[in-house]
């Protein structure tokens, strides 16, 4: 194992030293966590890493969101990696305003749940808790458009670090590559994931090749880096030349699944230092170094879905005691998809054709999830929670069916579209064989425990088929499906279509949504 290390302070170079030992045992070890899985199948693999080197006078540009991790990113590049050459790049990719929940309301009162809508005391109640929110939000200086609250915050961590800061708008990009696509997977009844667009199309696509043209414009002889503040590892495959990304020290903040489907030939410029950290850590050492943004909550999710929470905003609340959570203009994610998409009411029914609900549009559910309609608990052919288990685009209909583990939800195989090998073409038949010898493991959500892969099929239409060793649960259309060979993430596609578990009667003629077959009533119809 040849690891090299860069000339850190010294606090951290023990830390350092003892994570990348830890990480390189994960990473040379194949998927365990599958009880199925033969005990002969599981060898760890002789393969050296060496980690990347980043010397003092090499370009650097390290991406800011304005968030805790970007920040202290940029502090060790500056501080602990010693770069000279040090700038801050700002990605601004939204600016369209939200609009307050109160308006939402007002103007669209049906949104709400028929139990709240109803009720006049809960709606009292549901319209009481959320102007306490937006109360506190704006006592504590929450801004109404992220990006400038963003922005504010970079360019006052850069300031204290002496760091150049620029600020690059990809909204049209944006717009174009990811916003659009997420809106037309979600309103044909898909579950796409933005972020993982994201990360291919803007920020290691344009962001990457803007980058690209600053450094050839300031010194074309020199190594240049994107560095950002992932939790997730690129690192040298000695015996291969080949750059792998891996999984990071900390499991539980494990982000490859958002970077499997970049170009794995731009990983030779790509850096990413919290690998080797626990995210506790991050929050120390920001608040050790007191980083302005170091008591800034963690992004829950889209910008334009939740606004930001500032830097000076967290420090008030922390001195008043107060823990401020990201809130949203919008109490349920499908309440911001109405905004774009237009509502296409339909039926919610059981697998007999039951009508139980109405729907304002197939985006307003995911499969796998709790479905919401209240059903009569008095009857045990009815009582428990109920779940999405398919949506019929033909007849507009979303398919509900009793229980979390009933067998609708679980599924032997998916075939995967738009998929992306984060290997050499060359490898590709390996890495096929080490699938089929229990060697390879699939996650179909981020930070799902990944689930051993029996077989992998690349299938003429250019899609590829990955069966399960164990059946999987709550599979949708359009989620991202990742490959990974122990800790190496080595392919990534969309869900195109679920094969169901064997146990669940197939009937081909009915029409369904792709994802897969399920048994209707033939009255079930319009």
């Amino acid at each position: 194992m040849l690891i090299r290390l860069p000339e850190l302070k010294r606090p951290l170079v023990l830390r350092r030293v003892v994570c990348q030992v830890i990480a390189h045992l994960h990473s040379t070890v194949p998927c365990v966590n599958a009880a199925s899985a033969s005990p002969t199948a599981i060898s760890p693999t002789q393969d050296e890493y060496e980690d990347q080197h980043i010397a003092p006078d090499d370009l650097v540009f390290v991406a800011m969101s304005g968030g805790v991790d970007s920040s202290v990113t940029a502090s060790l590049l500056k501080h602990d990696y010693g770069c000279r050459n040090l700038t801050a790049v700002y990605m601004s990719n939204w600016s369209i305003p939200r609009t307050p929940l109160r308006e939402i309301l007002s103007a669209r009162t049906e949104k709400l749940p028929d139990a709240i809508k109803e009720s006049p005391a809960r709606l009292e109640q549901f319209m009481r808790v959320q102007n306490a929110r937006e109360q506190e939000l704006a006592k504590y200086g929450s801004a109404s458009s992220c990006g400038e609250t963003d922005w504010k915050d970079v360019r006052a961590v850069c300031a204290e670090l002496g760091v150049p800061a620029l600020r690059m708008s990809f909204e049209q990009d944006y717009w174009t590559d990811v916003f659009e696509p997420f809106l037309k997977g979600y309103s044909v009844g898909s579950t796409p994931n933005p972020d993982v667009n994201c990360n291919r199309y803007i920020k290691f696509g344009k962001l990457y090749d803007a980058v690209a043209e600053l450094a050839a414009k300031q010194d074309k002889g020199k190594k240049w880096w994107l560095v950002t503040g992932h939790y997730a590892r690129v690192t040298r495959h000695v015996p291969t030349g080949q750059y792998h990304l891996l999984r990071p020290s900390d499991k539980g903040k494990d982000q490859t699944y958002y970077l499997s489907n970049i170009m794995h030939t731009r990983l030779t410029n790509i850096f990413f230092p919290l690998h080797q950290f626990q995210k506790s850590e991050i929050r120390e050492i920001a608040e050790s170094r007191d980083i302005v943004t170091a008591y800034r909550p963690d992004s829950q999710g889209l910008c334009f879905v939740s606004p930001s929470i500032g830097a000076e905003a967290a420090r008030r609340a922390r001195r008043d005691g107060k823990t401020l959570v990201k809130s949203s203009a919008y109490t349920r994610f499908s309440d911001f998809l109405s905004e774009f998409i237009e509502q296409s009411p339909g039926n919610i029914v059981t697998l007999d054709g039951t009508v139980v609900g109405r729907h304002r549009g197939l985006w307003q559910a995911t499969v796998g999830q709790r479905s919401g309609v209240p059903m009569n608990q008095g009857n045990p052919a009815t009582q428990g929670i109920w779940y999405v288990v398919d949506k019929n685009i033909a007849r507009n209909e979303i398919v509900i069916a009793q229980g979390r583990e009933n067998k609708w939800l679980y599924s032997d195989a998916i075939v995967c579209t738009d998929w992306t090998w984060m290997v050499d073409d060359s490898d590709i038949a390996e890495i096929v064989q080490l699938a089929r010898a229990g060697m390879v493991c699939v996650r179909n959500r981020s930070l799902q425990p990944l689930l051993p892969v029996a077989d992998i099929d690349a299938l003429p239409s250019g899609d590829v088929r990955v069966n399960f060793a164990t059946p999987a649960h709550g599979l949708a259309n359009g989620q991202t499906s990742v490959l990974y060979l122990g800790d190496r993430v080595v392919g990534s596609g969309k869900v195109l279509k679920r094969i169901l578990h064997a146990t669940a009667p197939v009937v081909d003629d009915l029409v369904h949504d792709n994802a897969s077959t399920l048994p209707m009533s033939q009255g079930n119809v319009g």
